[in-house]
């Protein structure tokens, strides 16, 4: 029943990133949750079976921590927002204890995998039909629509695209190659919806998605397939010199030519970013050594009435939970790095790619700490990392069998004769 429930956070956490749908989930997603939660702290009461790591260890402890800091600041801070940055993280705890072995697993990340697919084909059309409700916002001064399909803006879009992908790469390297149902038609599906994400993401222009997407790329081409990546690398460098004229401007607006007599502020690049980060950093430096260290309360956006405006899910975390909420939250990140290098090369590759490019997402926006529409999904697809392999005992015992069974025909034949 777990498992099933599973399934079915897999399929509709995508679909509930779709405008309108967000509020239902915001009710849904919570119940089913408490329902896995509840199953496998029963289980556990039963079975007197948990499967319990470093990483729960810090889980727990950074979400009781961002609890404590809600409750000490309840007034400004917003219980939404303790919701968005400590389900994620609580999440990976519930799926591994839930997921048996790695071909439920495989099954999860299909469902996970139709989920994606439907808000991506109808952004998609939404998008190519140029229809008024999948356009973001118009740039004053390069006049290139932002487009978010049928999401609520379009760093939903973005980030959405960047993560289905990776997590299509993710199913491709653990299908079974003897499975006769990977032919041709399969792997073209895949390829079209691919291209359809990448389309999308490229349409959102979330610069942060983009970078995520190159670094997982890099990476894990890198490792696993040395040869594709420096073929990929010459052919997405050739591609990039021939078709600037067609994306500069939608992702790097800053140097717009076309603005009489603008100059570019480097506190400006990225949105301004540079900006952002150094009004949050000195709103931090002016705080109370308690406050250094216990945070503005998780969900504040305010300190003596100076607004923070983030665009960095560490800084976000520094300002909200303290230096000990981040140091928390940075014991949890080195304890999955920890699980991912004792990986078999084979899923190695893939994990370390995906930890880097969310890590380096993180590092430049705000998506994967209160962005639930992804993070709850990468922590679960990070459960991975430490679900069973599945016990060896019944293939042997078969393996036994099949010997016990051919030593008995033998006996009876050698009998008749």
């Amino acid at each position: 029943m777990e498992l099933l429930l599973l399934k079915l956070v897999g399929l509709t956490r995508p679909l509930a990133s779709m405008e309108y749908a967000e509020p239902v989930f915001a009710i849904l997603g919570v119940g089913l949750f408490v329902l896995l939660l509840g199953g496998v702290l029963i289980r556990a009461a039963v079975q007197q079976t948990v499967r319990f790591t470093a990483i729960d260890l810090f889980a727990v402890a950074f979400a009781f921590w961002a609890l404590a800091g809600w409750v000490s600041y309840y007034e400004e801070a917003r219980f939404s927002e303790l919701l968005k940055l400590v389900l994620p993280v609580l999440s990976y705890t519930v799926v591994k204890n839930i997921v048996p072995d790695r071909a439920s697993y495989r099954r999860v990340v299909l469902w996970i995998l139709v989920g994606f697919a439907i808000p991506t084909l109808v952004s998609a059309a939404l998008i190519v039909a140029k229809h008024p409700t999948a356009v973001d916002m118009v740039n004053y001064w390069t006049e290139v629509t932002r487009w978010k399909g049928v999401y609520t803006h379009s760093h939903n879009l973005g980030h959405s695209m960047t993560l289905f992908l990776m997590a299509m790469v993710l199913y491709v390297s653990l299908r079974d190659a003897r499975d006769e149902r990977w032919r041709l038609g399969a792997n073209a599906l895949l390829v079209a919806l691919g291209a359809v994400a990448l389309f999308c993401l490229f349409m959102s222009q979330v610069r942060s998605a983009v970078l995520g997407l190159v670094v997982f790329l890099a990476l894990y081409t890198f490792f696993a397939r040395r040869r594709l990546f420096l073929l990929g690398t010459a052919a997405a460098a050739l591609l990039v010199v021939a078709t600037l004229p067609y994306w500069f401007a939608a992702m790097f607006p800053e140097f717009e030519v076309s603005r009489p007599g603008a100059e570019v502020d480097v506190l400006d690049l990225g949105s301004g970013r540079p900006r952002f980060w150094l009004n949050d950093l000195e709103i931090y430096a002016g705080l109370p050594v308690d406050q250094k260290l216990l945070g503005l309360g998780t969900g504040a956006g305010f300190a003596d009435g100076e607004q923070l405006l983030g665009h960095n899910d560490w800084l976000g975390l520094l300002t909200q939970t303290g230096l000990i909420g981040v140091l928390l939250f940075l014991g949890l990140q080195l304890a999955i790095l920890r699980a991912i290098l004792r990986l078999p090369a084979s899923e190695r590759y893939f994990f370390l790619a995906l930890f880097a490019a969310v890590n380096v997402m993180m590092a430049v926006s705000n998506s994967y700490a209160w962005r639930i529409q992804v993070s709850q999904l990468y922590y679960i697809l990070l459960a991975f990392i430490e679900v069973p392999v599945g016990s060896a005992r019944p293939a042997a015992q078969e393996a036994g069998g099949e010997r016990g069974r051919r030593t008995e025909l033998g006996t009876a034949a050698i009998a008749r004769r």
